[in-house]
């Protein structure tokens, strides 16, 4: 593909700058009404439900901005900025956008996870729990700024190498199996009637497991935590219907359960031999706090409070989740004893 073929054309560019101008609109509007709702010295609320309150009309300043840069960097997208330098997996915008996912799910899943640990223990620590939201809440904010942006940049270009294309998916599929273990890859190639005698399509920078596990189930997870959390925060703005706020909370616990497991996951595969041993060792750390929470989530799935609350959903996926997250996080502590003591592992 050309330069010029990468670039946005006709009503794809006319959308485009549609996209920037919406986005840029939309944001100065939710800076006035802000500030017109911080001028006004009206709180009548705690500290908790004010930063609520904030960060729901927050909600539409970060969409707005977040739309707007995705889409001017896929208006000025060329066939070579896609292209990352020797080393690298991806250009210099993408990288910047994952630090900043990456960064927010560091500030809003541990948080999450202790909003929700609280109710299951019946324990409150002894921090303010709205300092909990505080923080838990500027992690949604950096997810939903790099998601919206994601989501108008990938319209507007082509530059989508974790994408699996229309008509690659068997083929993807056959190249998956080959990676999995033997027994596991067997079992797909039966399930999804995959011919093994056929080659496997050539590799790529990304691995099969990449392109159609690893990337698909971030995407869901990402955008039903998005979809639920914007619901919770905006039922203290707008009158939302209980059923759909009840079904919004228990699809919020799921996803937040996907995400701990896709983190362990990540580590999982991402961790090399050439990995720096600090690494190595805060993903050993992360692996065993991951322990104790799958523990918790399998002791307190039918008996905590918050949980029997939120539905029979929500406590099978504390049920389910803290199981799998405890295979996770098992086979991501053998995985760093493998790197950080190879001869003794080897040995076993």
């Amino acid at each position: 593909m050309s330069a010029a073929q990468a670039l946005p054309k006709g009503a794809d560019r006319a959308t485009g700058w549609l996209l920037v101008i919406g986005g840029t609109l939309a944001a100065v509007a939710a800076v006035v009404a802000i500030r017109t709702q911080v001028d006004s010295g009206a709180q009548p609320w705690s500290d908790e439900l004010f930063d609520n309150f904030i960060f729901a009309k927050l909600i539409f300043f970060v969409l707005g901005l977040g739309v707007a840069l995705g889409a001017l960097r896929g208006l000025s997208h060329k066939a070579d900025q896609g292209t990352p330098r020797e080393g690298l997996r991806f250009g210099a915008g993408t990288r910047a956008l994952y630090a900043i996912t990456a960064l927010g799910i560091f500030l809003a899943l541990p948080t999450g996870m202790w909003q929700y640990l609280g109710g299951i223990l019946d324990v409150n620590a002894p921090i303010p729990l709205f300092l909990f939201y505080r923080v838990h809440y500027i992690g949604a904010t950096l997810i939903l700024l790099a998601t919206s942006s994601f989501l108008s940049y990938w319209w507007l270009s082509d530059d989508r190498p974790l994408q699996v294309r229309r008509g690659q998916w068997t083929a993807q599929l056959r190249g998956l199996a080959d990676e999995l273990p033997r027994p596991v890859g067997d079992l797909v190639a039966r399930v999804l009637r995959l011919d093994l005698r056929q080659p496997p399509p050539p590799a790529s920078q990304f691995s099969f497991y990449e392109k159609v596990v690893a990337f698909p189930t971030w995407e869901v997870a990402l955008t039903v935590i998005t979809l639920t959390g914007i619901l919770k925060a905006m039922r203290y703005v707008i009158p939302i219907p209980s059923p759909i706020l009840f079904f919004s909370s228990t699809l919020h616990v799921a996803a937040m359960v996907l995400i701990v497991l896709k983190v362990l996951d990540h580590l999982r595969y991402a961790l090399r031999a050439s990995s720096h041993l600090t690494a190595t060792l805060l993903a050993s750390l992360w692996a065993l706090a991951n322990l104790l929470v799958a523990f918790l989530f399998i002791t307190n799935a039918f008996v905590a409070k918050t949980a029997a609350k939120e539905g029979l959903l929500a406590q099978l996926s504390l049920l389910g989740g803290g199981a799998l997250i405890e295979v996770l996080a098992i086979v991501l502590l053998w995985r760093c004893f493998r790197l950080v003591f190879p001869r003794r592992a080897n040995a076993t």
